[in-house]
């Protein structure tokens, strides 16, 4: 349930190679090789496909880390809700609503929550998932090396997270 602009959780296109696809279904499991070719009216090398994938890789494991942790920030909140509803106990309520307000700004610089629809970006600015998911699309967007100021914005946005994660494993520990 949340509304990306620019963005996607799609995963990279696999670059050139030779790689084993394998099938399960119904407890059979069937395995084949299969040969990814790049595109021959292309210009770009192998090198540079693989670069790309590297990086889209990269971006799509931390659009994974982030969207993980909106996951079970929310998951904790409910579970909170539904103690804190079976209980009358003054400190627990106290702790609980600590636990959650604590929970909800870390999701709240994740991910922007006040999106309802898909024009709400215009209004709310975009967390650090989607910007993470945004240029991932950038990156895995046609054939080619990653355009040279993706690395460097990445390295901003990944320290931007690890912020944000170590504020919410933080928040797990400690409340």
């Amino acid at each position: 349930n949340m509304i990306l602009w620019g963005g996607s959780t799609n995963g990279p296109s696999a670059p050139p190679g030779r790689y084993t696809v394998r099938l399960v279904a119904d407890g059979k499991t069937v395995t084949q090789p299969l040969v990814v070719k790049r595109h021959p009216l292309h210009d770009a090398t192998d090198a540079d496909l693989q670069a790309q994938f590297a990086l889209a890789i990269q971006l799509r494991d931390k659009v994974s880390e982030a969207n993980n942790a909106v996951i079970q920030i929310r998951d904790v909140n409910r579970q909170v809700a539904d103690r804190l509803s079976k209980s009358q106990d003054v400190q627990l309520q106290g702790t609980g609503k600590k636990l959650t307000t604590d929970l909800s700004g870390v999701e709240e610089a994740v991910y922007q929550v006040r999106n309802q629809s898909g024009q709400d970006p215009l209004n709310f600015p975009i967390q650090v998932n989607n910007r993470l998911a945004s240029l991932l699309g950038v990156v895995s967007r046609g054939d080619g090396r990653p355009i040279g100021n993706a690395l460097p914005i990445f390295n901003d946005l990944k320290a931007e997270l690890k912020v944000q994660m170590d504020r919410f494993q933080k928040v797990l520990a400690t409340d």
